[in-house]
């Protein structure tokens, strides 16, 4: 009797580190497989990257750093939110070889975690006592919950989707100099 519950104790001691030891497997698989994707979303900025539409060296700008990614496998590489906007709203004008149809992926960088992700799935605080390299800047946030205390911390004005970002408002980043006025 003692030695049936000696093996059994001793099979499920076995099946217990068995289990923990698949399951970390499996989740630092996923890890992996989660921060490779991270990895082939972004394309790599060199020190001769330029903006195209300010002509600023976009590599000293690493927490900055936006995409937009097109279709035939070029990319543009931007120093901050206002700059990629302005080629997203107007392709032609900055480069005449591109069209809005043309863009596959657009990602912009979690203040935060500096990962990058989808410019449709950010919060951005406009209105911050935060400057980016062109001065006032919309930050980007991966979720509301983030936007939201950054907003309370940095007194931002106003937490919006992409949808909502229109030129008018980049306009009015550029001409603010202390605060932002969006009336």
């Amino acid at each position: 009797m003692i030695r049936n519950r000696q093996n059994c104790l001793k099979a499920l001691v076995f099946s217990s580190i068995t289990m923990l030891f698949v399951t970390n497997t499996w989740a630092l698989d996923l890890i992996r497989k989660k921060k490779s994707t991270e990895r082939k979303l972004y394309i790599t900025v060199t020190k001769k990257d330029r903006c195209p539409v300010c002509g600023m060296f976009v590599h000293p700008y690493h927490k900055w750093i936006t995409q937009i990614q097109f279709k035939d496998g070029s990319h543009h590489s931007f120093d901050g939110i206002k700059c990629m906007c302005r080629l997203y709203f107007n392709p032609e004008k900055f480069d005449p070889a591109k069209k809005k149809k043309d863009i596959k992926r657009v990602l912009v960088r979690d203040y935060y975690t500096l990962k990058f992700i989808r410019h449709d799935t950010a919060f951005y605080v406009v209105g911050s006592d935060v400057f980016g390299p062109m001065g006032h800047e919309l930050i980007p946030f991966d979720s509301e919950k983030n936007a939201g205390v950054f907003l309370t911390d940095h007194n931002g004005l106003k937490i919006l989707r992409f949808n909502q970002i229109k030129p008018e408002l980049l306009d009015k980043l550029d001409k603010s100099k202390k605060t932002v006025n969006l009336e």
